[in-house]
């Protein structure tokens, strides 16, 4: 229990049929995540007509929603097992592919976004390339890895289990100033950032219609 924060050990300990619930609503929505995205990658996959600039993005988030799944079970087995059952490896696991798949989601709906920004505002110069798409989608990863690896490797913050021990996510309990600063960084850049890009890409969209 090393890794557990003091925080979460003086609450009493949950209830077993909370436990299984929990973990029998993870598992359906494991198998309907994972047949979904599943099915958005084969159909993109398979059609050509579909392998367009702006639907390059709509397979990246389906990447990520896909990676969100498959920390699940991770999840699933802890909770009928009542507690931290995989231990710090689990809970690593957990939390990188928690954090790869949270944050490439919300930068990758930035530049979806983006596009349509683009594409409604400027329809005659604003057409999206694959390989400008390919480049915004390698930049999305290049700025989501670092927010994985620093807690991973304990450089900055770190992966801690929370709740009913059952799933891990970024420290934000330990009331250290660098924690704090650490937690104001990822929370701006992985939450404020995409979501600003987001509100204002899409209140220029609407504007541009009403103006119409």
């Amino acid at each position: 229990l090393v890794h557990v924060p003091e925080h979460w050990l003086v609450y009493e300990e949950p209830e077993a049929s909370m436990h299984y619930l929990l973990g029998l609503l993870y598992i359906a929505f494991f198998l309907m995540a994972t047949i979904g995205n599943g099915l958005v990658l084969w159909i993109f996959s398979t059609a050509k007509s579909l392998r367009t600039a702006s639907n390059m993005f709509v397979v990246n988030l389906a990447l990520c929603d896909f990676m969100m799944m498959l920390k699940t079970p991770i999840f699933i087995y802890n909770s009928f097992s009542k507690g931290y059952a995989m231990g710090h490896l689990g809970c690593q696991v957990f939390g990188v592919m928690g954090s790869l798949s949270g944050i490439g989601a919300g930068m990758t709906n930035a530049c979806i976004a983006y596009d349509r920004y683009t594409t409604i505002t400027r329809p005659f110069d604003g057409k999206l390339t694959r390989t400008k798409a390919l480049v915004m989608i390698i930049s999305v990863w290049i700025y989501t890895i670092p927010w994985s690896l620093l807690p991973l490797t304990e450089v900055w913050g770190r992966f801690v289990p929370e709740g009913y021990l059952t799933s891990c996510t970024f420290d934000y309990l330990t009331n250290t100033f660098d924690n704090h600063v650490f937690v104001a960084a990822i929370f701006f850049c992985s939450y404020v950032i995409p979501m600003s890009m987001i509100m204002y890409f899409y209140s220029q969209i609407v504007s541009k219609v009403f103006s119409h």
